[in-house]
């Protein structure tokens, strides 16, 4: 990587994880200040267990909340946020990019050369943290889990484009007519269908899954065990201190395996990261 490229993309990671900090300490307060639980999630865990920090080149915060909390948080952050910060929420969009609810800084935009600003109103092109929600495992969860793709394929109609090179076979058939199919319907009443799927599984579950994540390796289909959320601890990063499950290590290996050694040095680069370019709106 030329010397002046790393420059700018260090540059881009410490003004990222400012804002992500901020957001993610605006997020806590108002979590303690409504007795709501969530949980850090993901890559923000692992940079807590592995670095006491962010990840060096991560370049956004993921958090999840069991779907009573979650839809506790959604309604009073949209009212208690602190300025600056706002929800996007899919539900609010006729057009759909995936099933997950961020907070974002709203005064700062990164120029993300691969999204289609015009199509989603540059909404999905700041900073953000991701909203992820824990739904109960029901009695027939391959069922559970082949429905929510089923809507998802029919919510892809609402995009502008679906890359049809990524799937083959049956698959790909399935990318053709079921978008197709989903283009005749309202985004409104597919969002809620999808809701209503994640949801189905009973309170006696033991088991936890993440039905809003975009159904790609290495979160899809995995199941949390409630057992591991029982009891909360503080993961520091940087002055702070956040709530994560008390069994974060087994989390962390169900996920990734060995989750303490580094990824090859070509593959820490931070996935958003697209053009170089912050600029404050």
């Amino acid at each position: 990587m030329r010397a002046d490229n790393k420059e700018k993309i260090q540059a881009y990671l410490k003004e990222i994880q400012d804002i992500n900090y901020r957001m993610l300490c605006d997020i806590d307060r108002v979590c303690n200040e409504n007795g709501i639980r969530y949980y850090l999630l993901a890559g923000t865990l692992l940079g807590v267990l592995r670095h006491k920090d962010f990840i060096p080149w991560d370049d956004d915060v993921d958090i999840v909340f069991a779907r009573k909390d979650y839809e506790k948080f959604l309604k009073v952050y949209k009212e208690q946020a602190a300025e600056g910060f706002e929800i996007v929420d899919y539900h609010d969009y006729p057009e759909f990019f995936d099933f997950i609810c961020r907070v974002v800084d709203k005064d700062t935009l990164i120029h993300n050369q691969k999204a289609d600003d015009d199509y989603y109103g540059g909404r999905y092109s700041h900073p953000s943290v991701d909203l992820f929600i824990y739904d109960n495992v029901s009695c027939f969860y391959k069922l559970q889990l082949l429905m929510l793709q089923f809507v998802y394929a029919l919510a892809m109609g609402h995009r502008k484009d679906v890359e049809l090179d990524k799937y083959k076979g049956l698959q790909k058939l399935g990318a053709m007519i079921l978008p197709a199919i989903g283009k005749l319907i309202p985004f409104k009443h597919i969002a809620k269908l999808y809701d209503r799927i994640s949801a189905a599984g009973g309170n006696s579950a033991a088991s936890w899954f993440i039905s809003n994540d975009q159904q790609r390796a290495p979160y899809w289909g995995k199941q949390y065990q409630k057992e591991w959320f029982k009891k909360r601890v503080k993961g520091q990063i940087r002055d702070g201190y956040f709530p994560c499950p008390k069994g974060a290590k087994a989390e962390l290996e169900m996920i990734y395996g060995d989750y303490m050694a580094l990824p090859p040095e070509d593959k820490r680069y931070p996935e958003h990261f697209m053009s170089m370019e912050i600029v404050k709106e």
